[in-house]
């Protein structure tokens, strides 16, 4: 072969190899210098680094709520061994909904029509009064606007009237309509808001003869507008201001209001006009209550005590130069008396002993603040009147809620307040049990609606639901496949039949595998010894729990959204009339047994942040689903759209060819 061959080839090679050096050496370069994205935001690994500390701060924040004050339920010492290892597969919430986040909705006034109608126009009306109701009731410019149901039964009433006036006499205000202007003025008692029921066209419910005097349209305007404002506060104080599903999307409530068409027809011939209206209003006992106690807050000029010292918090068994003064302030105000306040050790009369501690929670309590038995910023907001304002709207709000109640509950019901996290049994008005309750997390929270109680479930049985076997326990079975087994797991194949955990190929179970887990009756079933069922389509039922140290905490919001409680047995035995020893039977069989509640018994899981106890006083609870602020917020943006009220023109444009307009 040709030398020169060789010598190219040769060349070629060193060229190739000298070029590869050289990219080598530019790409160590490369490498070495950051361009301008890297310099602004770090390199690939460091970007993913910081993504991961993201994932992990935000896991942190969702728990948060595991650890209010302190307490941290998946470490707890004092739990079994065996429930120790449930808490730590989170079988503590073994309900498999999902959530809906906080679920607060940013509220939106409906839409408001003119009340008028050009098709008016051509028909008859009786005299001159009602030929100006026809003309405003024809004008599409007219200032008085209603939502559509209104609307339509404010036009129908007079069309069928042949226009006649409901408010006037003479052309004067009537004295019917004076006691109805006089309750729609005084409609803050009971948390409403007056300004939307002014009627149309008037700058203030004083004076209305000198205000429409003269003009026979302003009187019609007037009638129209009463009529209009008097249906639309009907309807609010029958079933409430708000829409709940528009408030929060954990609502699921259908209020009861009365029909607008069915309010009109009485407002236009009762003699008594405001003493029917009053009938409209809640006949619930905690109803008059909560407004005699808003009404009590609204005039309250009782002299208040000097202002409580602010200063570092202190728990029990801490000292402070603030402690005489607390204890002083606890006897004043009932919860200590003279004789324990007395007892203080003299030479310890500045530390926070258990005795003053045990009295300052009873004041938490009473005030609906935390109750953790120490002098913190809270409580002495709270000495220092600074909870007035929010127990006035706490009342409001609750005021608004009772509206969306039915009219009746019945004779027996069981009430759920996710407020107080409390359940109640009611017989005939009175509290015929009681029982603290766990309720959903403030991203998993309990829904409220109402139901009826079907059957108790002795020994349950928990099916494992997919999502936690795909999402907690796929990835450990993979490991592990005979973990099912070893802890007493019943595992069902596809076709049903119960087969071994080891003969499953976890790796492959999906959604739609159709594996199913059952978890037997017994000591650390999920759903503890009994269940309480009343069918819902939000799958939410009542149940006991092996984790039952939860319950002595003052904030109990740890479940996916159904209702633990924490005295199952003695809630078995009042729904079904049974005794001790025979909720004990049933129990000691390790069989699970449905057992039909007989008679209907309305389950409410309702929400209130205040709410009168036993002894017909006021409590007051945390806002722990911020439903209270999307009420408030919802409630301020009624405020700021109707407080201009009145600034509206009277209805001119098809009053000047008509002669009706006084000059």
């Amino acid at each position: 072969m040709d030398t020169r061959f060789f010598k190219v080839a040769a060349s070629v090679v060193a060229l190739a190899l000298m070029v590869s050096t050289a990219d080598a050496d530019s790409h160590k370069k490369k490498k070495k210098r950051k361009g301008l994205f890297e310099s602004l935001f770090g390199s690939v690994e460091e970007r993913a680094a910081r993504a991961e500390r993201r994932r992990q701060a935000k896991a942190e924040r969702r728990n948060w709520w595991l650890r209010e004050n302190g307490v941290d339920v998946y470490r707890d010492p004092g739990l079994s061994s065996r429930n120790r290892q449930l808490a730590n597969d989170d079988y503590g919430d073994p309900e498999p909904i999902p959530g809906l986040g906080m679920g607060n909705v940013n509220y939106a006034l409906p839409r408001l029509q003119p009340v008028a109608d050009k098709s008016l126009i051509p028909l008859p009306a009786i005299g001159v009064e009602g030929e100006a109701l026809r003309i405003v009731l024809s004008d599409v410019k007219t200032p008085v606007k209603a939502d559509v149901k209104i609307r339509d039964s404010v036009i129908s009433l007079y069309k069928d009237n042949r226009f006649k006036p409901l408010w006037l006499e003479n052309g004067r205000v009537s004295p019917r309509a004076k006691t109805v202007l006089a309750t729609l003025k005084s409609s803050a008692q009971d948390g409403l808001e007056p300004a939307r029921y002014l009627p149309a066209g008037l700058s203030s419910f004083d004076d209305v003869d000198g205000q429409i005097a003269g003009s026979n349209i302003a009187a019609a305007q007037f009638d129209v507008a009463l009529t209009t404002a008097v249906a639309t506060y009907a309807v609010h104080m029958s079933g409430g201001v708000f829409e709940p599903g528009k408030l929060s999307l954990y609502h699921d409530i259908q209020t009861e209001p009365v029909s607008p068409a069915t309010a009109l027809k009485v407002l236009a011939y009762t003699p008594f006009p405001a003493e029917y209206l009053k009938t409209l209003e809640p006949q619930h006992p905690a109803y008059a209550i909560l407004k005699a106690e808003l009404a009590r807050l609204s005039t309250d000029t009782t002299e208040k005590p000097e202002p409580f010292p602010v200063g570092k918090r202190v728990k029990p068994g801490q000292s402070d130069a603030r402690i005489p003064e607390l204890r002083a302030r606890m006897v004043a105000l009932g919860h200590l008396s003279a004789e324990e306040a007395d007892a203080a050790d003299p030479e310890k009369l500045q530390v926070l002993d258990k005795t003053l501690s045990k009295s300052v929670k009873l004041y938490q309590a009473s005030a609906g603040i935390p109750q953790t038995g120490a002098l913190d910023q809270a409580t002495v907001k709270s000495f220092n009147g600074e909870d007035v304002v929010s127990e006035r709207e706490k009342l409001v709000a609750s005021l608004e809620r009772i509206r969306w109640l039915p009219k009746d509950l019945g004779q027996r019901y069981v009430f759920v307040n996710q407020a107080a996290q409390e359940v109640v049994v009611m017989n005939q008005g009175k509290r015929e049990w009681t029982s603290r309750v766990i309720v959903g997390r403030p991203t998993t929270q309990t829904a409220v609606f109402n139901d009826v109680m079907e059957t108790v479930v002795f020994n349950p049985t928990w099916g494992m639901p997919q999502s936690i076997i795909i999402n907690e326990y796929r990835n450990k079975l993979r490991r592990d496949p005979g973990y099912f087994d070893r802890n007493g797991y019943q595992v069902i194949n596809s076709r049903g039949q119960k087969v071994s955990s080891r003969s499953i190929n976890w790796g492959a179970v999906g959604p739609n595998s159709g594996i199913g887990v059952i978890q037997k009756a017994g000591d650390g079933n999920a759903l503890g010894e009994l269940k309480f069922l009343f069918p819902n389509t939000h799958s939410i039922y009542m149940h006991d729990t092996p984790n039952r140290e939860l319950f002595s905490q003052d904030t109990r919001a740890f479940s996916h959204g159904c209702v633990r409680v924490q005295n199952p047995r003695e809630f078995a035995k009042v729904l079904l009339g049974l005794s001790d020893a025979e909720v004990e039977s049933r129990l000691s069989t390790r069989d699970t047994q449905n057992v039909k509640v007989d008679g209907k018994i309305h389950v409410y899981l309702s929400y209130f942040t205040a709410w009168p106890d036993s002894d017909g006083k006021v409590r007051y609870y945390s806002d722990i689903y911020e439903r209270d602020k999307t009420l408030r917020n919802a409630r301020s943006l009624v405020a700021r759209t109707f407080g201009g009220a009145g600034s509206e023109k009277i209805v001119q444009t098809a009053a000047k060819s008509t002669g009706l307009v006084s000059e």
